[in-house]
């Protein structure tokens, strides 16, 4: 069986405009949009919490004054635990619930745009040193709201809490002791810069407001890297407050999923 050249000439033309085709679509292939970022900021807690089930573990190195450290996040149905090495002196050793509130009106018709939860942790420590018989003891409580709201490649969160610390310090028979019940106000802005084969990128600044006892009000500058969907890294070369500490890479933060 024989073709002619002009029946040939269309086949070719067909076969290669598929090859093409498909070589383009290989090209502009969606990139992986399933990211599982942690539920929180660089510092700060968003609204959301992590689906049931959902587990993932976290280290951080430091600058200056901060130690290494990490915590744990574990989903639960309608609330995330977390149990957590934190930054600030009141929870360096906490156990912080969120608890995710409705989102819908009682008949399903309405969402609100908001994610919110309830917070609420607790935290204490006490170290007794063996040569001097020195002990220093700290509690705190914490409640409050996370709300978050996404707007396109953005990301904003409000965080009001009530805190209530208390340390004691005993030496040399003396006792010194500290009670303290404050406001602090979590706010962050967060932008998505670009999305690549190597991850998404983004910016954020944070900022802790406070009315603590001899406690300035805070700002970190920082860029999160997530890298995939198991994996997501902040780099926080900038946080002014009290003292200002910058440096490169400055506070690293890894959080990978399980």
């Amino acid at each position: 069986m024989s073709f002619s050249k002009s029946l040939l000439k269309p086949s070719l033309a067909l076969v290669t405009m598929s090859v093409l085709s498909s070589h383009a679509m290989a090209e502009t292939a969606p990139l992986n949009k399933n990211y599982q970022e942690p539920t929180r900021g660089f510092f700060i807690e968003h609204g959301m919490v992590a689906g049931s089930g959902k587990a993932s573990v976290e280290l951080h190195s430091g600058s200056d004054e901060f130690n290494s450290g990490g915590g744990i996040r574990l989903g639960l149905p309608n609330a995330e635990l977390i149990l957590n090495s934190g930054f600030d002196v009141y929870d360096t050793n906490e156990a912080l619930v969120k608890w995710a509130l409705p989102r819908q009106n009682s008949d399903g018709s309405k969402t609100t745009p908001l994610n919110w939860a309830v917070l609420a942790g607790i935290s204490h420590t006490n170290i007794e040193e063996d040569n001097t018989n020195d002990e220093w003891e700290a509690t705190s409580l914490k409640a409050g709201l996370a709300i978050s709201v996404k707007a396109d490649a953005g990301l904003f969160t409000a965080a009001p809490k009530l805190v209530y610390t208390r340390t004691e310090f005993k030496t040399g028979g003396t006792s010194d002791k500290d009670d303290d019940t404050f406001l602090e106000l979590d706010l962050g802005g967060y932008v998505g810069l670009i999305d690549t084969q190597a991850g998404l990128f983004s910016a954020g600044i944070e900022a802790v407001i406070t009315t603590e006892d001899d406690v300035d009000n805070s700002v970190a500058l920082g860029m999160r890297w997530a890298y995939n969907n198991r994996l997501t890294l902040d780099i926080v070369p900038v946080v002014l407050g009290n003292d200002d500490i910058t440096g490169i890479p400055g506070i690293v933060r890894l959080n990978v999923n399980f």
